[in-house]
């Protein structure tokens, strides 16, 4: 009779070993699976289009928590947004902002210029895409000479109404970003008179 008592007791305590272990394994899977869901990191994205050369205010951007991972340190932090902070790459809205195109005015060798079309836009052609500048020499009234490239790759900043003749012909004034070494040429074409025109570039950020 004792015997039977001292098994009936071992297969109780196996039991209650075995019992014990279920509850902390189950236990320790669900704080993991919390601390995981738990893990994100809090950077900026863009509340609108940012354009190369524009100066970075909070008002431009959005704290948001995303898991990331080992990636984290790519994007920009609310740690790391420093006053006088310029844009160097285009990041459209809604987009996370990578650090890489974060950088100072120094970095940046562009200059945004306005730009009035006196024919509508592409619809291709929005705020944040890459357009390549198109220029007709004036060569009298109302005769231009062949079309050629002057500027590739400017990146449309802004757009907005027309003003004048051109809004009656459905064109645009368009803020775009171009390289210092070619806003001489921009600007003699539109004091020349010459006839301008963006073309999306195909292929291009």
């Amino acid at each position: 009779m004792l015997l039977m008592t001292s098994s009936s007791t071992r297969r109780l305590d196996l039991r209650l070993v075995i019992g014990i272990a279920i509850v902390v394994i189950t236990a320790l899977a669900g704080f993991a699976l919390v601390s995981a869901a738990d893990n994100t990191t809090s950077v900026y994205a863009a509340a609108k289009t940012l354009a190369p050369g524009h100066v970075l205010q909070k008002s431009d951007l959005v704290l948001t928590d995303v898991k990331l991972g080992k990636s984290s340190t790519a994007y920009l932090e609310a740690s790391g947004l420093t006053q006088g902070a310029v844009m160097t790459k285009s990041v459209g809205a809604g987009e996370l902002v990578p650090m890489s195109a974060v950088g100072t005015a120094k970095q940046v060798a562009t200059t945004n210029v306005v730009v009035q079309l006196d024919v509508p836009l592409s619809s291709d052609a929005v705020e944040g895409s890459s357009v390549d500048v198109w220029a007709s020499m004036a060569a009298g009234q109302g005769v231009f000479g062949p079309p050629a490239v002057i500027i590739s790759g400017a990146q449309i900043a802004h757009i907005t109404e027309a003003t004048g003749l051109a809004a009656s012909n459905g064109g645009v004034r368009v803020e775009i970003v171009v390289p210092q070494s070619k806003v001489a040429a921009l600007l003699e074409a539109q004091a020349n008179g010459d006839a301008i025109s963006l073309v999306p570039s195909r292929g291009k950020a």
